[in-house]
């Protein structure tokens, strides 16, 4: 899954500590309010609503008591907002506001945020998004050129309206908590001798729905010729997502794929990402607005079906192509082409111990986001300092599945937040195939060259609209990935998907 939504795998990428109680990060001094939101996982949203109107609001802050940054806010409706990322979960921010009142401009006092907290407090104007209720519309566009009918294309959406308890959306805009026991509820479905409940509906039945206020860590399924067939645990806690790995799964021959998004109205700005993270099934894109805003963004892709899955062929190399089947384009990570004892599982060895040999006879300088690692292997671990803080160290990588899972030495249980920083930064590099360059690590031209890297990876890049694609958990390095998030935590006007063919 992708890193905005490792709230979902883990666990859980984009919600989080979001799911923690709020405790109220708002301060106000005679002519401002002012306070933090977080947003997202590593994110967070400075705001400032001035009672008096301002020419202009910029955020300054320490992460750690070092490396300053200083942003000019985006005003909407009288309130100045910004959002940054990159914040490691713990990190202490120091940060304060230069504004505008009536020609001289002031400092406030410094502020205290920590990031990962769950705390948040939204600003009083709202940010300059929709309003009301919270809620927003989503429309679903059937793209499939005459393939399948409204009746025939299906959407499931699960989500928690409240922190560990799952729902699922019905065409009415209303959430109804999973239920084991709709499994045998009258217009249950029914695959391979197993009931499941029906919670999926048509186009035919609402082709527009209605986003509640608070849904985080939500994943919409889509899929077309029949619903997706999702079993829930016995003691409705949990449900059970398609596992393309188990020949068993009743999903295995069902024509789906998926987008991902989080929202609390208020306090978790809406993010939301197509993903090829796991696999392609057929094109989707996602609009998403906010009128008040001006924000229009649009991600996915545009070819269609037959188009992406051609093009695939011709793109990647041998060890790619088997990735195919006829109902989808699996992911090398979802493959056991490329986990241990595959025919691919050593396809990434020889650039792993490239760079682990280069970094062994000369020093590893990483300079990113105005923070700087620096170390050397030494036994086989790096060792490597952030900023001169340290030492810290970071295994190598023994298998191609590490990489392309980003798990296992990159990722793991165990690992301190700075190790696992760089971690994220290695496994994009050794997917993009820059690993042996540092300087190329944020120069995106320089991305996937010839030689051994993540084809399939690469060419979703080369599809999506934007060159924007998620092909590997950690594709959000260096903002490449199709996340796309408000700047506030307003609704969005209306988020419309695209379900193509």
């Amino acid at each position: 899954m992708t890193k905005l939504f490792r709230m979902l795998s883990a666990l859980l990428l984009l919600c989080g500590a979001l799911l923690g109680a709020v405790t109220p990060a708002a301060q106000a001094a005679a002519d401002y309010t002012q306070g933090v939101n977080p947003a997202g996982t590593g994110q967070v949203q400075f705001w400032f609503e001035p009672t008096t109107p301002a020419a202009l609001v910029d955020v300054h802050y320490l992460v750690n008591g070092a490396g300053q940054q200083n942003f000019r806010m985006d005003s909407a409706a009288g309130t100045w907002t910004k959002t940054v990322g990159s914040l490691p979960s713990g990190a202490a921010l120091d940060y304060w506001f230069t504004y505008e009142k009536s020609g001289p401009l002031h400092d406030t006092p410094h502020f205290a945020y920590t990031v990962g907290t769950g705390g948040g407090t939204p600003p009083p104007g709202g940010g300059g998004g929709g309003g009301g209720t919270g809620s927003f519309p989503v429309t679903f566009q059937n793209n499939t050129r005459g393939t399948w009918s409204n009746s025939q294309v299906y959407v499931l959406v699960l989500g928690m309206a409240t922190p560990g308890q799952w729902s699922y959306l019905k065409p009415d805009g209303t959430l109804k908590h999973i239920s084991h026991l709709d499994e045998s509820a009258p217009g249950h479905l029914t695959k391979n001798g197993r009931n499941y409940a029906a919670m999926s509906f048509s186009l035919a039945q609402a082709s527009t729905v209605t986003i509640p206020a608070r849904l985080e860590g939500a994943r919409m399924y889509l899929s077309v010729g029949s619903p997706m067939y999702i079993p829930i645990s016995p003691d409705d806690a949990g449900w059970g997502g398609p596992d393309l790995l188990n020949p068993a799964d009743p999903n295995r021959d069902v024509y789906f794929d998926w987008y991902e998004f989080t929202y609390w109205y208020g306090v978790v700005p809406f993010g939301g990402n197509t993903t090829q993270v796991d696999m392609f099934g057929f094109p989707v894109t996602a609009r998403l607005e906010q009128t008040a805003t001006g924000y229009d963004q649009t991600v996915g892709i545009t070819l269609t079906r037959d188009q992406v899955r051609s093009q695939y062929n011709s793109a990647v190399g041998a060890a790619f192509r088997p990735l195919v089947d006829a109902y989808r384009i699996v992911a090398p990570r979802t493959s056991a082409l490329f986990r241990p004892g595959g025919a691919q599982a050593g396809y990434l060895q020889s650039a792993i111990d490239q760079a682990w040999n280069q970094y062994t006879a000369n020093q590893f300088t990483l300079t990113r986001l105005n923070q700087t690692f620096t170390g050397r292997v030494v036994n086989g671990r790096l060792r490597f300092t952030k900023d001169g803080a340290g030492p810290f160290y970071l295994a190598k990588p023994t298998t191609t599945a590490d990489v392309m899972a980003c798990s296992g030495a990159l990722a793991s249980a165990g690992m301190a937040t700075v190790e696992l920083e760089l971690g994220a930064e290695f496994c994009a590099a050794f997917n993009r195939g820059v690993a042996l360059d540092t300087a190329q690590w944020y120069t995106p031209s320089a991305y996937f060259p010839a030689g051994a890297k993540n084809d399939y990876a690469g060419f979703f890049h080369s599809v999506g609209l934007g060159h924007r694609a998620y092909g590997f958990a950690y594709d959000d390095v260096n903002d490449q990935s199709s996340v796309k998030i408000l700047p506030n935590a307003n609704p969005p006007s209306r988020l419309t998907i695209g379900i193509g063919w």
